[in-house]
């Protein structure tokens, strides 16, 4: 009996060793599983964060582009996608080695420990995310989908030799309905490089001689009026009406708050300065001469005829040629402006024939004109950066765009454009134009993104008129508000080069109106961003006080900061950097749209 219980409790002992044993390895091998499970939840974390980063990586790329072709913008988005996904490690692994696939499907055969391969694809988000090849217009978002090959630390317990790893995520600009306000007041050229020419008859020898006007009295006395037309005349820090292309509004030059007046010859309103009535009844064929000289009596040598644009450039005309059409002299720039380089009849009755060096013939009116539109500045400077613009976010982002083009008033439909003058109104013999402000309104429709009409539109714009900032605002909030799509995000870009000098609607004064319109902008939760461009450094303080973003005080703020919702202040010294502020301001709309898994 002794001997019977003294084996069955060997027995119990075995048994209880047993299980405890078998307990040990059961609880090892899923303690050891849990551990693998962690692990892995924390590489496949770890591998979606790469994802990310090079998804948001791609999507900057792509918005801050200087590539209007999509397939080279996508490809460099690409590029710019492996730089940072290469950058970022995974359970300890670099992923410097990483490596591009063209085929999906070998995400999930990466076999190699630590190998890590990346798969990219363009989507357009209009139609829910399909996939669509490399350059189509289209493509919008990117989406980067990685593998990654992980060595279980118990694999060999395990009997698993390599985990594959998969993550993914998706990038890119969120839909965007933006409306661009662009100011096209007077002061929009003040740094075109002009002459004044008096054009006059010299009986003496018989020819027209034109004879470069000098400047006013002070530090200015004597000096020839050559150069950019603010330098020339002194206007008040908000500038000039005066213009070098059509309609030049030549009386400006002379007008209340100009520092060193330069009297246009045939306003009578500058007393013993005018020479009235003397440039003749019309551009093509006028009178031999328009000015009698300093010794008939009337005008000075502050007086002028002619105002015409360098079209070389330069502060001083040297001359240039194009398209087989000369311009050695100012003596070609003012019978070419006036239209009596046509043909030889108009040429010889207009005695230009007596001073003018090149032969007549058709297209140098318009020839020169051309000229005068690129060396027009800064508008022809901010039409290419704001061009640009527009460019990098239609080829690369899901963007539709609005346009508000302003003077006083903002312009009111696509077909907008007030007449004036095309000399002065104390000229009308050169008679009148139509001069477009147009006002473009957002088209919610899938892929009607307005791009091509507003891009037309932008080089037809001319200096002309007051600056009226709030009702610019307030028509760019009109259209977001009727005509946005669902679940865009919503931008206002506001560009000047100066600052509020008219008012209405919201308000009579011209600050307190644009301060409203900002108002309802924070109202509407639409941000403001303004790009402020500083010809001179008189209006710099002036565009601080009313555009910037960090005084949202709706009495005395900026317009960016009382609108909030992330409107942002961009100032601009040089009108050669408002290239890339525009793509600066593309890079700022730029966010990760979501992250995913496979």
């Amino acid at each position: 009996m002794q001997r019977y219980r003294t084996k069955r409790n060997s027995q119990g002992q075995s048994l209880v060793i047993m299980i405890f044993i078998m307990a040990f390895l059961i609880l090892g091998v899923v303690g050891m599983f849990a551990f693998e499970v962690s692990r892995a939840n924390l590489a496949r974390e770890e591998l979606r964060s790469a994802c990310q980063a090079a998804a948001l990586a791609g999507a900057a790329s792509l918005a801050g582009s200087d590539i209007s072709d999509t397939s080279n913008a996508h490809e460099e988005a690409i590029k710019a996608a492996m730089v940072v996904f290469r950058k970022n490690r995974v359970i300890g692994w670099n992923l410097t080695s990483a490596t591009e696939t063209t085929a999906k499907d070998d995400l999930g055969a990466t076999s190699g420990t630590g190998e890590s391969k990346v798969y990219f694809e363009f989507l357009d988000p209009n139609t829910n995310n399909q996939v669509v090849n490399v350059g189509d217009a289209h493509g919008k978002l990117l989406r980067v989908s990685a593998g990654f090959g992980l060595q279980p630390s118990f694999g060999q317990y395990l009997g698993i030799s390599n985990l594959p790893i998969l993550g993914v995520a998706t990038a890119g600009v969120p839909m965007l309905d933006i409306v661009l306000c662009f100011d096209v007041s007077g002061s929009i050229d003040d740094q075109t490089p002009v002459t004044f020419v008096k054009r006059m008859w010299n009986s003496s020898n018989g020819k027209i001689d034109y004879v470069k006007t000098s400047t006013a009295s002070g530090s200015k006395a004597g000096a020839v009026a050559e150069g950019k037309i603010y330098d020339i005349v002194g206007p008040p820090a908000t500038g000039t009406g005066l213009n070098g292309n059509f309609p030049q509004d030549l009386s400006a030059s002379s007008t209340y708050g100009i520092r060193w007046p330069i009297y246009f010859s045939e306003n009578s309103g500058a007393g013993s300065n005018a020479a009235v009535g003397l440039r003749g009844p019309s551009n093509a064929g006028s009178p031999p001469g328009n000015y009698p000289g300093l010794g008939a009596g009337t005008g000075t040598s502050r007086t002028y005829t002619d105002l015409v644009v360098n079209i070389d450039g330069n502060n001083q005309f040297g001359g240039i040629s194009s398209d087989g059409f000369d311009f050695p002299d100012l003596a070609t720039l003012v019978e070419a402006s006036r239209g009596n380089l046509e043909d030889t009849d108009v040429f010889n009755n207009s005695k230009a024939n007596t001073s003018v060096s090149v032969a007549p013939k058709p297209g140098y009116q318009q020839k020169y004109f051309d000229l005068v539109a690129v060396n027009t500045q800064p508008i022809y400077s901010a039409q290419q950066a704001a061009d640009l613009f527009y460019r990098i976010l239609n080829h690369d982002t899901d963007a539709h765009f609005g346009l508000v083009a302003f003077s006083d008033p903002a312009g009111t439909s696509p077909t907008d454009a007030p007449s004036s003058w095309k000399i002065d109104n104390y000229y009308p013999s050169a008679g009148t134009a139509s001069y477009p402000r147009p006002q473009i309104v957002l088209n919610p429709t899938i892929h009607s993104t307005n791009f091509t009409t507003i891009t037309a539109a932008l080089p037809t714009t001319r200096a002309y008129g007051s600056t009226n900032i709030g009702d610019a605002i307030n028509k760019a909030l009109a259209q977001l508000k009727d005509h946005s799509r669902i679940g865009a995000r919503k931008a206002i870009v506001v560009f000047t080069d100066g600052q509020p000098t008219a008012g209405n609607p919201l308000d009579s004064d011209p600050w307190k109106n644009a301060r409203m319109a900002a108002k309802k902008a924070k109202d509407e939760g639409i941000p403001v961003y303004t790009i402020g461009l500083a010809q001179n450094p008189e209006i710099i303080t002036g565009e601080k006080a009313i555009l910037n973003d960090w005084d949202s005080n709706p009495d005395n703020g900026g317009i960016a900061a009382i609108a909030g919702n992330g409107g942002r202040f961009f100032l601009v010294t040089n009108q050669q950097n408002l290239r890339y502020t525009f793509e600066n301001l593309a890079r700022q709309l730029v966010l990760l749209v979501r992250g995913e898994t496979l």
